[in-house]
């Protein structure tokens, strides 16, 4: 009976999560090469293998976002971009050339931002590789930094214009989205400040909350004019970042996924032993949503 119930339950739980098609969040993994969904209101797991990006050949994926009707992954080591269906069943084509060392990306209208960081395969250096995402071909850079010389590592749109990190220089700066430099957001040194910003990502209230991967390492929050609100230690090696519905904040590192309380300071883990990295929004077709929601009671059965 007891046994019963809790299917029920889930079952429930399910049909709220194939409903709720905006609450959903993507992970990649680079321990196994896969990404990984999860529900954006309390950062629980729904599956661990969404897409296996193996047979792509697949050797870092950094950032999983969905482009329109498609699923776009980004990966540092392969100097790609993988692109899949929404579903995530199918693999549509790969973005190579012109790009080395590669880590998050940003799509506003039809353009992608891509973080560059090297010169192999062709590809211009330190700044932001643009591809026209209809033709899904590259169409342009600018360099990054307040001097023109920073280190991209993630791209954000907020308030209109871009925020790109710099992880040389410790920054973020904010362009325009045609590449001009506009001013610094976050002026930091690395000691008193973050230190090597990785996910940068906006809250439901408008401010920004930025991984800090080295020392003094954790979870920062500014306001639109780049103040320090708060600062979260959370250890060391923070990724990804995402504010999660019930307010808590869903972070990444090299050992899983995890929820921090902000109240409390308690944290949580979504999942552990995987290399996670960056986090973000997913709507499924509505199909796909369903599907999501048989995955999970068909996990619980497993889990017998």
């Amino acid at each position: 009976m007891h046994r019963a119930l809790t299917f029920v339950a889930v079952v429930g739980m399910a049909a709220g999560i194939a409903s709720a098609q905006s609450g959903v969040l993507m992970v990649p993994e680079s321990s196994n090469d896969r990404v990984m969904l999860f529900d954006a209101f309390d950062g629980s797991l729904i599956t661990d293998n969404f897409i296996d990006l193996v047979p792509q050949g697949a050797g870092t994926p950094i950032n999983a976002v969905q482009v329109g009707q498609e699923i776009w992954v980004s990966d540092q080591i392969a100097d790609s971009i993988f692109r899949y269906s929404l579903d995530g069943s199918t693999h549509l084509g790969t973005i190579t050339g012109g790009m080395d060392n590669i880590r998050g990306f940003e799509v506003v209208g039809n353009t992608a931002y891509v973080t560059n960081s090297g010169t192999g395969n062709g590809a211009p250096g330190d700044g932001i590789v643009t591809i026209d995402v209809s033709s899904a071909t590259i169409n342009g850079f600018f360099a990054s930094g307040d001097t023109g010389a920073g280190d991209p590592f993630d791209v954000l749109s907020y308030s209109g214009n871009l925020l790109i990190n710099d992880i040389s220089g410790e920054d973020i700066d904010v362009f325009s989205t045609g590449g001009a430099f506009q001013s610094v957001f976050v002026e930091s040194d690395g000691v008193s400040g973050i230190d090597f910003p990785e996910q940068m990502a906006e809250t439901s209230s408008g401010t920004i909350l930025a991984a800090g991967f080295s020392s003094p390492a954790g979870i920062y929050e500014y306001d639109g004019s780049g103040t320090l609100l708060n600062y979260y230690d959370v250890g060391t090696g923070i990724r990804g970042v995402h504010e999660l519905g019930n307010g808590n904040i869903m972070f990444t590192d090299g050992a899983g996924v995890h929820v921090l309380d902000p109240n409390t300071g308690a944290i949580t883990d979504s999942i552990d032993g995987v290399s996670a990295r960056f986090i973000e929004a997913y709507i499924p077709a509505p199909g796909g949503a369903a599907l999501l929601g048989l995955a999970g009671v068909a996990a619980f059965r497993r889990r017998r």
